[in-house]
Formats: structure tokens, C-alpha cells, sequence
């Protein structure tokens, strides 16, 4: 994971997805598994050997902004972009339609319940 500032991630985001506006959050996946992962993750399942998942980058700047914006601290808006951004290292993507953005959304808001509690 990543830190940076508004100027390194629209870079980022310029060179790696073509889209020159700086972002929140940025993933960039190691593998491409259109099934996402089953959360929570099921007790029986073997999850096998530790693997790295990917990258996540944060814009600090963003988000310190957006947590103004949105009217809480800096750390819930972190957490949220952490969450949103560990998800799609695990193959759940909002922009695939309406239906997956909802499912993430799902996620997220699980996810969140487990960090900040509900």
C-alpha cells in the first residue's frame, strides 16, 4: 500500500488506466479473477499459501478532503478507501455494471462494520 499526494496518483492514473484526473483510491490487481472472492471467507475453505494480493494507492490529499466533504474523520475515510481499494484486489469491480457495484457496496459496508464497527 501507498500513500501519496494528488500529483503522484493523477500521474499514476494517467500512465496506468489513461485517465489524466487525480483519483482517491487506485488498485492495481496481480491477478485478473472475474469471481470475486467469497466474504467473509468461509471457516472450512484452505486458503493455501500466503500470496500477494497487489497494490492499493492513496491520495492523502483526497482524502483528507473528502472526509471534510463527507463530514467525518480522516481515518473512517481512509478505512473506506482501504476497503474499497482491497476489494477490487480480490476481483470485486463496481464499474462491471449495476449489479456489481451494488454487490461491492454490500461488501464495503460489511467490511467497514468489521473495521469501525457498525
Amino acid at each position: 500500500m501507498v500513500l501519496t499526494d494528488d500529483e503522484s496518483i493523477r500521474e499514476l492514473n494517467r500512465v496506468r488506466r489513461a485517465k489524466n484526473y487525480a483519483t482517491d483510491v487506485l488498485s492495481f490487481p496481480l491477478s485478473f479473477d472475474l469471481t470475486p472472492w467469497e466474504l467473509p471467507p468461509s471457516k472450512k475453505e484452505n486458503f493455501g499459501p500466503i500470496l500477494s494480493l497487489g497494490e492499493i494507492v492513496i491520495s492523502w490529499d483526497t482524502c483528507k478532503a473528502q472526509a471534510k466533504s463527507i463530514g467525518h474523520s480522516e481515518e473512517d475515510e481512509f478505512f473506506r478507501l482501504f476497503v474499497h481499494g482491497f476489494l477490487h484486489l480480490i476481483g470485486y469491480d463496481h464499474e462491471r455494471g449495476e449489479e456489481d457495484e451494488a454487490l461491492m457496496k454490500e461488501k464495503e459496508d460489511l467490511c467497514l462494520d468489521l473495521v469501525l464497527g457498525p
